[in-house]
């Protein structure tokens, strides 16, 4: 017994309000004029949560040029005409009664679409579907890591006590897509999300290089709804922000899951959360006959 009360020790258990406590920032630096950033506090369980509208925020570029953001809303601020072009290095700084952080990033290259085309085709466990290609070249000189996402625009009808059509509704949908090319493959992350393909050019940088993706839910093209357009977006995204996007996927698949603890998303925000990322993007829309 006197051995055993030698060799133990007493371990001090951190109370999980204070370790979850810390800023929390939404902002992805897009190459235009405006950026939007989301500030708020994650807070122990005993405070009331307040959406801060005190914050100095301040963006600069290459140590020459910096703007303030103003507060638009508590926890809402916008930073106006302050554009940030590809490959500009980046400062973000935020000061609040509560908290102070930088963070440094850069804006990847320019992507742009060279060629696109769409077809129906029949794909294992799903059937016929819509298929989409395009191709773009990748900056060679850069490692890329890229986003792709689709929406469809969607009119539905409104139909009458006797069946005939009286009104109709036309909004955008995210669409569930999927693709067998070995960058997506490679990136297990995608098992994930069903939202998104995220990928990097890994192992085919600086190639002319083509791609496809399908949708894993059918357009159903019906007297209660149709189809009207289709916008796929191709975003070239920083590694931070890359990151930030796969952790996330495999966090909220994890809360679906009865047997899974879900895991921490990836943040460069110092000791708090969420990210400072940068992105350019390009768009193809389809649009099909009404």
């Amino acid at each position: 017994m006197l051995m055993l009360a030698s060799c133990s020790r007493e371990i001090v258990v951190p109370q999980p309000d204070e370790l979850a406590e810390g800023p929390v920032i939404e902002c992805i630096i897009e190459a235009g004029n405006q950026h939007l950033v989301k500030y708020s506090r994650v807070v122990p369980i005993s405070e009331p949560f307040v959406l801060p509208n005190q914050a100095h925020i301040t963006l600069e570029i290459s140590g020459t040029q910096s703007a303030a953001a103003s507060n638009l809303s508590p926890g809402s601020f916008m930073i106006n005409n302050f554009p940030v072009r590809a490959r500009d290095s980046f400062h973000f700084r935020l000061f609040s009664p509560t908290d102070t952080l930088i963070v440094s990033d850069a804006m990847p290259s320019n992507v742009v679409l060279t060629k696109t085309d769409t077809l129906t085709q029949a794909i294992a466990g799903i059937g016929l579907t819509q298929v989409f290609s395009f191709q773009f070249r990748d900056s060679a000189i850069d490692e890329n890591y890229y986003r792709l996402s689709a929406s469809r625009q969607i009119k539905k009808y409104i139909f009458g006590s006797s069946g005939q059509k009286i009104d109709s509704t036309i909004g955008w949908q995210t669409m569930k897509i999927d693709g067998n090319e070995t960058p997506f493959v490679r990136n297990n992350f995608n098992n994930y999300t069903e939202q998104e393909i995220l990928f990097s050019d890994e192992i085919f940088n600086g190639v002319l290089s083509t791609f496809r993706f399908h949708n894993l839910l059918p357009f159903q093209n019906t007297a209660a709804e149709k189809t009207l357009s289709v916008l796929v977006t191709l975003e070239n995204i920083s590694f931070a922000t890359y990151q930030y996007y796969n952790s996330r996927a495999e966090h909220l698949w994890s809360q679906k899951s009865i047997t899974q603890l879900p895991g921490p998303v990836q943040t460069n925000i110092p000791n708090g959360y969420g990210i400072v990322g940068a992105t350019t993007s390009t768009n193809w829309l389809i649009v099909y006959p009404r």
